[in-house]
């Protein structure tokens, strides 16, 4: 089987697996983000020859190469999520990518002013941004830690009006280090949306979505609620 062929097959039953707990859940549209951090050009060029179009990179200048690529052949349908923990350095340079539609990672609410007050320098009509959340209260996890700490966040972003940056959301990771990775990982993503609904009921705040679930955890995330996955090794390893 050829490498097209291969990603084709893992497109394919991917979907089925989406579809197949999504019918449960009733929801109207789960975002498949193909994460390919680790991927070559070549393996994006064919996931969006048979059909695909949302991809994620972990490393800002990775989304870059990989998105000019696209632009420089004339194709302007691909939305590009990043997904890594984004260093303040390296805001203007993600800004500027050609197609980016989401930043899943605002993880502090200084990397949240700094990407507002660049408005001027992104390059697409309107950038989505999910507010990352630590639910698994690891360390070496980036994100709000507290559901105040996310309140403030919220405010922030309430008061800027007239943005071309609209809240997307909330983003969480379930938890590394654990012996009962499924079971930790429901937990994790429970508690993120509980902050939605605590959201709502303290501020109004109406249709944030929930990027949670990867490649080990994607279906508890469907179940608990998830409207993006990020999902790399099950479609691209080797």
């Amino acid at each position: 089987m050829n490498r097209k062929d291969l990603l084709t097959a893992r497109f394919n039953e991917l979907r089925k697996n989406i579809v197949g707990v999504n019918s449960e859940q009733k929801k109207a549209q789960i975002t498949l983000v193909a994460v390919t951090k680790y991927s070559p050009i070549e393996d994006i060029q064919y996931s969006y020859e048979i059909g695909h179009r949302a991809f994620g990179e972990n490393r800002v200048l990775d989304l870059q190469e990989k998105a000019d690529s696209f632009a420089a052949e004339g194709i302007t349908d691909i939305e590009w999520h990043f997904i890594g923990h984004l260093q303040s350095n390296k805001v203007i340079r993600l800004l500027k990518t050609p197609g980016l539609k989401y930043i899943h990672s605002v993880d502090s609410l200084s990397l949240l002013q700094n990407i507002l007050t660049k408005e001027d320098q992104l390059r697409s009509d309107r950038v989505g941004l999910f507010l990352q959340v630590n639910t698994s209260d690891e360390d070496e996890k980036y994100g709000f830690p507290t559901y105040d700490s996310l309140a403030g966040a919220l405010n922030l972003f309430l008061e800027a009006t007239d943005s071309k940056f609209f809240l997307a959301g909330l983003m969480t990771m379930g938890k590394i280090r654990t012996d009962n990775q499924i079971d930790d990982a429901r937990k994790c993503f429970i508690k993120l949306k509980e902050y939605r609904h605590r959201l709502f009921e303290d501020f109004g705040v109406e249709g944030l979505k929930l990027s949670m679930g990867m490649s080990a955890d994607y279906i508890v995330a469907i179940e608990e609620g998830a409207d993006f996955i990020r999902v790399g090794s099950t479609i691209f390893s080797e």
